[in-house]
């Protein structure tokens, strides 16, 4: 699938992944692409022109180090290392929970892919703090659905907007009991 606007990838920043693929320690561009490809592929995609240009850009803005690796039969390869800015802010980005339904589906579920592969502690405190953000949106979402006035009459009240929020507390319904699931399957040891 090619990363278009209707794909719904672009929005998400990749640097933050690709960031999070170096922690383990220092790899070379294409090491890396694969490595997001097996373990990100059914979260997120891109290209490999794309997550290059993002390694270019991490690396203009000095969260990551680079180094030339010459090869026997091969061109020289650059291999890439993380800056203290840059495992700053992967680790900013992975502890901090998401505020949008959207956000929950590429980058929350990218989030808790890192905490599995780089054995992170708090997975259930990231856990913790989503229910609560999604526990809160659903509350205020159902009360932005009540009518203002209890005598508001039928021939005025809007359906559609009941529709909207009907569809909006179904999706983030849904969310909870998935991370509710994940809270479970971490504290049973069934997360890694």
């Amino acid at each position: 699938m090619a990363e278009t606007d209707q794909s719904g990838f672009a929005r998400f920043p990749l640097e933050n992944v690709a960031l999070g693929l170096l922690v383990p320690g220092p790899k070379h561009g294409y090491g890396l692409f694969q490595d997001f490809e097996q373990y990100f592929g059914l979260i997120w995609k891109a290209g490999q022109t794309k997550f290059y240009l993002t390694l270019a850009d991490l690396q203009y803005n000095d969260y990551l180090d680079s180094t030339i690796e010459p090869q026997e039969s091969h061109p020289p390869r650059k291999v890439y290392c993380l800056t203290d800015p840059g495992r700053d802010k992967f680790m900013d980005w992975v502890t901090r929970p998401n505020r949008s339904v959207r956000g929950m589906r590429v980058e929350f579920i990218a989030k808790l892919r890192f905490y599995n592969l780089l054995d992170l502690p708090g997975a259930d405190t990231l856990v913790d703090c989503q229910l609560d953000i999604f526990n809160t949106l659903m509350e205020e979402w159902w009360q932005a659905s009540l009518p203002e006035k209890p005598e508001e009459s039928k021939d005025r009240h809007d359906h559609f907007a009941d529709l909207v929020y009907s569809f909006r507390m179904q999706q983030v319904q849904s969310i909870i009991t998935w991370l509710e699931e994940v809270r479970q399957r971490i504290e049973s040891g069934r997360f890694a």
